[in-house]
């Protein structure tokens, strides 16, 4: 979960949020999933397979993100994409 807000919040090594431009000259990451974790993101962003079940790779990364919304401490300022929206759907899910 550090891993996956990290690359959103401040960026790290080849992806990071849209409004902030990546350093060229920048330390290695202290977070070791951090490599896997910019391949599914990109992975994620441009997948092209739309059919009933999906991508199993695209299914892990709905699976992070909808765990990061349920254990996000404020959903309003965070940065990760889908944040506000999971939590909402899981709370009118539950009602």
């Amino acid at each position: 979960m550090e891993a996956l807000v990290h690359i959103c919040r401040d960026g790290c090594r080849t992806i990071g949020p849209h409004d902030r431009d990546l350093e060229k000259n920048q330390q290695p990451c202290s977070y070791g999933a951090c490599r896997g974790l910019e391949q599914l993101v990109r992975h994620f962003a441009g997948c092209k397979l739309r059919v009933p079940g999906g991508c199993s790779h695209c299914k892990r990364m709905w699976q992070l993100l909808e765990l990061h919304s349920r254990l996000c401490a404020d959903s309003s300022l965070c940065r990760v994409p889908l944040c506000r929206y999971l939590l909402l759907f899981h709370v009118c899910v539950w009602i």
